[in-house]
């Protein structure tokens, strides 16, 4: 089968698409039941937004496994998790490599296919810039660059491109957010809490922005800050795996600072 993005031949049980990182598994829409094409933002037969949908069914207590690792749990972005060993492979120049038993191989075998990867890794890169040079308003590059580089831990690079986006699309929530995980990994919380805060300023109880100001406030050790995001996780989404989350959340930290 033929990537529907950028043509590339693919194996028939591919799931990502190893040139352009698209999802290939097909999904229905929450809401109508009608099948969505890889990566699409909104559903053509009744326009729900994906990532919209992706929030209700979090919210709502479904299947969708809620991760404690805040970071891991921003799924509604990190829509290429394919790249996600292999940036770390490209970008992890400094670690000294480990003993290799003997059952591994040797290093020869070992190396060529790191090589190929890395070498994809780079095309990639290559090609989203060169799109984004013929149209400089091609959003679904910026993002794709931007969460490459966040894989990576090049933030000040990722920036660069969620920035360019929200030029582009001012009021996009998903990408404020993500927009202030990115300050917040570069250091600038105050940056991070405002951005994010824009967010409920006109959706008061995002799920998603209550629950990254939570984490942002207790990484600063604003306990009861953060309890008061996580409390309103609980009154708005009752009864979900999000509310639970949130009350266990509420009792780390408190058993956090007992032991401080």
């Amino acid at each position: 089968m033929n990537c529907p993005d950028c043509q590339t031949k693919l194996p028939e049980a591919a799931k990502f698409c190893s040139e352009c990182g698209s999802n290939l598994k097909s999904s229905k829409c929450t809401k109508c039941d009608e099948p969505l094409k890889p990566d699409a933002r909104f559903c053509h037969n009744c326009g729900q937004s994906v990532k919209t949908a992706t929030a209700q069914s979090l919210a709502a207590g479904q299947s969708t496994e809620v991760k404690q690792n805040w970071l891991n749990s921003f799924g509604t972005f990190l829509f290429i998790p394919v790249f996600a060993g292999i940036i770390v492979l490209l970008f992890w120049v400094n670690k000294e490599p480990e003993p290799l038993e003997a059952s591994n191989g040797t290093g020869q075998e070992q190396s060529a296919p790191d090589m190929a990867m890395m070498g994809q890794v780079h095309k990639t890169l290559e090609r989203l810039k060169k799109n984004l040079d013929s149209n400089l308003n091609d959003v679904v590059s910026m993002d794709s660059l931007a969460i490459m580089y966040t894989i990576a831990g090049s933030y000040e690079k990722a920036l660069t491109y969620y920035e360019m986006h929200l030029e582009i699309e001012p009021d996009n929530k998903d990408l404020k957010i993500a927009l202030g995980l990115t300050y917040n990994n570069l250091q600038r919380s105050e940056d991070a809490v405002t951005i994010i805060q824009e967010v409920l300023v006109e959706e008061p109880a995002n799920a998603f922005a209550l629950h990254y100001l939570a984490e942002i406030q207790t990484s600063l050790h604003n306990h009861e800050e953060a309890e008061k995001f996580w409390q309103k996780i609980i009154a708005a989404y009752p009864n979900t795996e999000m509310a639970k989350v949130a009350e266990q959340r509420i009792h780390e930290t408190m058993h956090d600072e007992e032991n401080n």
